[in-house]
């Protein structure tokens, strides 16, 4: 809320709010890009913004009978559920990835954890 970014400058997912925001001294921020305009946030605004890497997210269900998925979980895991479901809980399940949006209508937005060759 009314911060006040320029083209150019780090942009961070705060994960105590699940708003964008600059870069800062903060133990919540998670960096992502570069904001890609000039811009005044209102805690609703949206803006563009250059990712570091290329993502790419898939919409899932999200848990409406236990630990939902909620915006202050922006970069943060999620879990896998069920076989269309995302949870909050880590409770014996396995890590779906990463949360990049949630949304009442879609619902959660994840890059999903991917697998090298090492089976790792």
């Amino acid at each position: 809320n009314a911060v006040v970014v320029e083209k150019g400058e780090m942009c961070c997912v705060d994960t105590a709010t699940g708003l964008l925001t600059l870069g800062a001294t903060s133990a919540t921020l998670r960096p992502i890009g570069y904001f890609e305009d000039d811009a005044t946030g209102d805690g609703t605004a949206t803006t563009r913004v250059r990712l570091f890497d290329e993502i790419r997210v898939h919409w899932w269900d999200n848990d409406t009978g236990g630990t939902p998925v909620v915006a202050t979980d922006l970069g943060n895991l999620c879990y896998v559920l069920d076989d269309r479901t995302v949870t909050g809980d880590p409770t014996g399940a396995s890590a779906a990835g990463r949360v990049w949006g949630v949304n009442t209508t879609n619902g959660v937005a994840v890059e999903m954890v991917g697998f090298d060759d090492s089976g790792a």
